[in-house]
C-alpha cells in the first residue's frame, strides 16, 4: 500500500489547478520517486536492527512509524508535508522488507520456500489492488485514513508468531530456537524436529560436540561449555567491529557472487515491470484517451498482476523458477514493444477511442506476466541464495539497491517522456528487457526445491554449471 500510494496521490493532485493541493511536473516527479530514495536508508539500518532485535522484533516495531505516516498523509495541507510522508513511508518499507525475507528464508522448508516468498508478493499486490479500489471509491484522504488500520492489525498479528529459529541459534538461545522450529513445522513438540534442529546447528556452525558448543564472534569461534539447562555459557573475548565483520562477510566469494546476481536481476526485472511508469499510470492511461476512468484501469492492471502471482503459487513447484522466468520475460517483452508501436501510431495528437482496448490489453498482459514471475523472482532469490553469515546485511543491501533502481527509473520518467516521447520510453524498456532475457537464459540457476546448502555450493564452485545445476533435481 505504501509503495502504491504515490500513484494514487499523483493521479489526484498532478496539475490539479482546481483542487486544494496541486503538483507541478517537478513536484510530482520527486514525490513519486523520493519514497524509493528513502527506502535504502531504512534497508541498511534494518540490517543492524534485525540482527539486534530479531526478524520478528523488527517487523513489529516498524508498524509504529507506518501508522504515523498514514495519519500524516490524511492531515497533510501542503506539498512539503506530502514529500515528508513519502520519505517516512520509504524508510518504513526499508525497515520491514529485509527482516521479512530473512524470516522466510530461515523458517521455510526447501520445497515451500519459493511458494511462501510468492505469497508475500501476493500480499503486496493485494495491497496495491485494494488501495486503487479504495481510491476509486473514495477521496485520497479518506483512503489514507482507512490504510491506517493496516499497521495496527499487523502489530497484533506479528506478536502471535515465533522468532526465527536461526536467529535464536545465532544468539545462543537454543531452547527457544528448538521450540520455535517446532511451532513453524506445525505446532509439534521439540523432539519431532530434533534431527532438523541438529542440521540447523551444523549449518550455523554451532553444532554441539559432547557437552560443548561453538559460538561465533565475528568469523572467529571457540568451544564453550553448556550450562545445566542446555544453553551456552557466556564467553568474554575481544570482538571485531560490526562494520569490519560485515565487510568481510559481504566481500567473501560465496556472498559476493549471489549478491552481484541479485543486483543485476533487479535491474532487468524492474525495467520489464515498467517500474518508472508506475507512479504516473493514471496520467499515462489518460494519454491513451480511454473512455473509462483511468483509476479503474489501473486497478484492473494491478488485479491482473495479482492473478499472475497466484498462478505462480500453483505452478512454481511443477515448472521451477527458471522456466517460468524465461516464459514471462519473453511474453512481457513482446507486449512492451507492441505498446511502443501503438504509441508511435496513436499519440496524443492522433487518438482513436475505438482502439483504446489495445493499450489496455497490452498493459494488462505486461502486468499479468510480470506478476506470474518477474515481480517475485528477485525477492525469491533474496530468500534463498545468500549464506547464513551476513544474510541480514546482504538482504538489506539488496532491498536498498532495488529501491535506488526504482528511484532512478521513477525520477527520470517524466524527463524521458518529454525527450523521447512515450513510445520511446516503451522501446527503451523493451530493449533492456531483451537483454534481460539473454541474461536469465545464460546465468539464472534453478533454485526451486534445493536446500540452502545446495544453492550456496553453486556460487562457491569454480566452474560454470548453470545448466547442470538447473536440471539436477534434489532428492
Amino acid at each position: 500500500m505504501m509503495t502504491t500510494m504515490p500513484t494514487l496521490v499523483i493521479g489526484a493532485l498532478h496539475k490539479n489547478s482546481a483542487g486544494e493541493l496541486n503538483m507541478n511536473d517537478d513536484q510530482a516527479s520527486w514525490f513519486g520517486s523520493i519514497i524509493f530514495f528513502a527506502h535504502p536508508i531504512g534497508a541498511l539500518i534494518s540490517g543492524y536492527l534485525q540482527e539486534r532485535f530479531g526478524r520478528r522484533g523488527s517487523m513489529i516495531l516498524v508498524n509504529v512509524p507506518v501508522l504515523a505516516a498514514w495519519l500524516t498523509l490524511y492531515a497533510a495541507d501542503s506539498v512539503y508535508q506530502l514529500h515528508l510522508v513519502s520519505v517516512l513511508m520509504g524508510l518504513c518499507v526499508g525497515f520491514c522488507e529485509a527482516p521479512l525475507h530473512s524470516y522466510i528464508g530461515e523458517i521455510a522448508e526447501p520445497h515451500l520456500r519459493g511458494t511462501i516468498s510468492t505469497l508475500v508478493c501476493i500480499s503486496g499486490h493485494t495491497g496495491g489492488v485494494l488501495l486503487h479500489v479504495l481510491g476509486y471509491l473514495a477521496q485520497w484522504r479518506t483512503t489514507a485514513l482507512f490504510c491506517g488500520a493496516v499497521p495496527a492489525i499487523t502489530f497484533f498479528a506479528m506478536t502471535q508468531i515465533p522468532e526465527s529459529p536461526t536467529w535464536l541459534i545465532l544468539n545462543s538461545r537454543l531452547k527457544e530456537a528448538q521450540k520455535a522450529l517446532g511451532w513453524v513445522r506445525g505446532w509439534v513438540e521439540a523432539e519431532v524436529v530434533h534431527e532438523e534442529f541438529q542440521r540447523l546447528l551444523e549449518h550455523a556452525a554451532v553444532a554441539p560436540k559432547s557437552r560443548r558448543v561453538s559460538t561465533f564472534e565475528g568469523q572467529k569461534y571457540e568451544m564453550v561449555p553448556l550450562t545445566e539447562d542446555g544453553t551456552p555459557q557466556k564467553i568474554t573475548q575481544e570482538t571485531e567491529s560490526f562494520l569490519r565483520i560485515k565487510y568481510r562477510e559481504l566481500s567473501d566469494q560465496k556472498m559476493f557472487r549471489p549478491l552481484r546476481m541479485v543486483f543485476i536481476v533487479f535491474i532487468f526485472s524492474f525495467a520489464t515491470q515498467l517500474m518508472g511508469m508506475r507512479p504516473f499510470l493514471v496520467n499515462i492511461f489518460n494519454e491513451f484517451g480511454l473512455q473509462i476512468d483511468s483509476q479503474l484501469v489501473v486497478a484492473l492492471t494491478r488485479f491482473s498482476l495479482l492473478v499472475g502471482a497466484i498462478l505462480n503459487v500453483t505452478l512454481l513447484r511443477r515448472f521451477g523458477k527458471r522456466r517460468l522466468t524465461l516464459l514471462c520475460q519473453a511474453a512481457a517483452t513482446v507486449s512492451i514493444i507492441l505498446l511502443g508501436v501503438y504509441c508511435s501510431f496513436f499519440d496524443e495528437t492522433n487518438r482513436n477511442a475505438s482502439l483504446s482496448w489495445i493499450p489496455i490489453s497490452l498493459m494488462t498482459s505486461v502486468y499479468f506476466f510480470i506478476g506470474f514471475s518477474l515481480t517475485i523472482l528477485p525477492w525469491q532469490l533474496c530468500a534463498e541464495v545468500f549464506p547464513i553469515r551476513g544474510r541480514g546485511a546482504a538482504q538489506g543491501l539488496s532491498a536498498g539497491w532495488s529501491y535506488y533502481v526504482r528511484f532512478g527509473m521513477s525520477v527520470t520518467y517524466l524527463y524521458l517522456e518529454k525527450w523521447i516521447r512515450l513510445s520511446g520510453v516503451f522501446y527503451l524498456y523493451g530493449v533492456i528487457s531483451v537483454i534481460g532475457f539473454w541474461y536469465y537464459w545464460r546465468y539464472l540457476p534453478e533454485t526451486e526445491g534445493k536446500s540452502l546448502e545446495q544453492i550456496e555450493s553453486y556460487f562457491t564452485d569454480d566452474h560454470d554449471k548453470t545448466e547442470k545445476f538447473s536440471r539436477v533435481k534434489s532428492k
